[in-house]
């Protein structure tokens, strides 16, 4: 089947299907003679630059797609290539010890003429193909079962905020993106608070029960570079829904009194971020406008209007913001997953709320993470579930 499937591809790159059909089924010698045939006509790397139109992989004579091998390589479609960047690439792959051997060729693509601002600084007319012949290291492993290789973490945004890049972290040029983000905030782990007529001043392992699935439009307006960060502007919208009731305020002369939080609220919000890798760590600065500042007051009982009538004598007001500044640092010890922390405040909300999602699966070896709510008067760390899924662009 990978045979055909290789031999389908040759043929749709300008081959007749006879003759994919000999490099199908051909020997080794012949199929690499007549793979090189049907990639186009072959570009002395001798000159340059060169404008990329696609990044291919052949190993043992057939087309291969692998998620590390193609993270090793810099040049992305429409890029401006030299044959140093061609041999770092090169340099790349052996790093990753997979291979004895890796040789670099380029095709020119019929029908893909460059763009025009590149007319006159291109050494050819038309996009070219960077093909890499690997032979990959024979390993004892290599006649076991393979084994499953997980795709790499998105990081088109952390918990609750998104940042300047699209997908999984391949797709570098301006483009559009669209995320579904779940994140369930299960309880509080601990709280303290120093309110008078709080009766009582910790509280622990209570229920909150408060779903988060949110739609992450964004359209990537500036890429990434060596000393530019990537800009990016998008809009969310948020499903806030509870399976469980607000925890009830109790006050020193014993009446209880129930949170009157609604079950479930739609929350929107435009924003704008800047990314940016800066060695190992991925950063992000941003800021969001619109409704999604009102989530905070569902996270705790001690920001909803009752308690700020009873704790924080402060009758008529609710905490609500319309402007939430944010930002994250990322770092992937393991490209499954992420390490991360994000910061979030509320502006003009009473009680000068602010919060702290931590990413820390990594090391609890589960989807559990942590977060720190803080406001003036106290504070409570909360568990979470969270998984972000990129719909587009797919990786």
């Amino acid at each position: 089947m990978k045979r055909l499937a290789a031999a389908l591809i040759l043929t749709l790159l300008g081959g007749s299907a006879a003759r994919a059909q000999d490099v199908a089924f051909g020997t080794s010698t012949a199929t690499v003679v007549n793979v090189a045939a049907y990639l186009g006509t072959r570009v002395p790397r001798d000159r340059g630059p060169w404008v990329l139109g696609e990044v291919l992989f052949f190993s043992a004579n057939r087309l291969v797609s692998d998620y590390t091998w193609r993270q090793a390589v810099r040049g992305t479609r429409g890029a401006l290539y030299t044959n140093a960047d061609i041999e770092g690439d090169v340099e790349r792959l052996l790093a990753l010890k997979k291979f004895d051997k890796v040789d670099a060729e380029l095709y020119e693509i019929p029908g893909a003429p460059i763009p025009r601002e590149f007319e006159g600084v291109a050494a050819s007319t038309s996009e070219v193909r960077l093909v890499f012949m690997v032979t990959e290291t024979a390993t004892a492993e290599s006649t076991t079962k393979p084994k499953a290789v997980l795709a790499p973490a998105p990081l088109s945004g952390v918990v609750l905020t998104p940042t300047a890049w699209r997908g999984a972290g391949r797709y570098g040029t301006p483009g559009m993106g669209l995320d579904i983000n779940a994140a369930y905030y299960i309880g509080r782990l601990y709280g303290k608070n120093s309110f008078a007529n709080a009766p009582r001043k910790t509280n622990y392992i209570d229920r909150l029960g408060v779903w988060l699935l949110t739609a992450d439009g964004k359209m990537q307006i500036q890429s990434e570079t060596a000393l530019r960060p990537a800009l990016a502007v998008g809009a969310q919208a948020t499903a806030l829904l509870r399976d469980s009731p607000q925890p009830q305020i109790q006050t020193e002369t014993s009446l209880t009194v129930k949170a009157s939080d609604k079950n479930a609220k739609i929350l929107t919000d435009g924003y704008f971020v800047a990314s940016k890798k800066l060695g190992p760590a991925r950063t992000s600065l941003g800021v969001m406008q619109g409704t999604m500042g009102d989530l905070v007051a569902s996270l705790s009982e001690f920001l909803t209007p009752e308690a700020l009538r009873f704790y924080a004598s402060r009758p008529g007001q609710s905490v609500k913001s319309r402007t939430v500044p944010y930002a994250s640092l990322m770092f992937l010890p393991r490209r499954e997953f992420p390490l991360a922390v994000e910061f979030m405040k509320f502006n003009g909300a009473p009680l000068n709320p602010w919060l702290m999602n931590f990413k820390i699966g990594y090391f609890l070896k589960l989807n559990f993470d942590v977060a720190l709510l803080k406001y003036q008067g106290g504070y409570d760390v909360l568990g979470v579930l969270q998984f972000r899924y990129n719909y587009f662009p797919q990786r």
